[in-house]
């Protein structure tokens, strides 16, 4: 399989409930702000290791201009969560026809094209096969399969450990990359803090606008 022929997929919630868990210390409209800028720093991540299929999935029509920008294709959801809106990228033809998908979370604003490479040529490796990156919460940051439908999602709280089991239920070798600048993804301020110094450049023009309180006081 020729790595370019990986779908890669970023998902991307409701802008006007995106990162409620870094409120009160940012407002809606700056966590809208903020929650843009780190999807096309992701979106620059990938561009930037794959010149194959590349897809947002959103329900929510003003992401439109950062993914199509970064030349991203769209699929809508409902709106009913991460886990919902996966499936429905991987029941979408167009992912569905691929040999392979890698999903990415929207949050990981410092992504780098090398963390992606790694994930493609790990899924490139065998057939069939599962990717999972996980995170230090216990959650997915990356999740590969080949194909498409090898095994269900389980986005959420928790995911990775119900990932191993889906991947063990469906009798799939699971390779699993511990990749130390997606440990952490950003949903409070603490995370956000951790990957300051990492964060790409639309997040962290976005940082430099915003006020950002911590514990400490304030962050420019």
């Amino acid at each position: 399989m020729n790595r370019d022929d990986v779908a890669v997929v970023v998902a991307v919630g409701p802008l006007d409930r995106g990162k409620s868990r870094l409120g009160p210390t940012l407002d809606a409209d700056g966590r809208r702000h903020l929650v843009l800028a780190m999807l096309e720093d992701v979106l620059a991540a990938i561009e930037g290791a794959h010149t194959g299929p590349r897809f947002v999935v959103t329900p929510d029509a003003d992401v439109h201009p950062v993914a199509s920008a970064r030349g991203a294709a769209l699929i809508e959801d409902a709106g009913k969560g991460t886990n919902a809106a996966i499936v429905a990228a991987l029941d979408d033809h167009r992912v569905a026809a691929a040999p392979a998908v890698l999903v990415v979370q929207g949050d990981l604003p410092h992504l780098t094209p090398d963390d992606v490479r790694r994930c493609i040529d790990a899924l490139t490796a065998d057939a069939p096969t599962a990717l999972l990156v996980p995170n230090d919460d216990g959650g997915t940051s990356a999740l590969g399969l080949r194909p498409p439908h090898a095994m269900p999602t389980a986005f959420g709280p928790q995911s990775g450990a119900r990932h191993r089991e889906a991947a063990a239920t469906a009798g799939l070798p699971l390779h699993e990359l511990a990749i130390e600048s997606l440990a952490a993804d950003v949903d409070t301020v603490a995370d956000l803090e951790r990957v300051r110094a990492a964060v790409g450049p639309a997040t962290a023009a976005v940082l430099q606008r915003l006020t950002v309180r911590t514990e400490g006081g304030a962050t420019p």
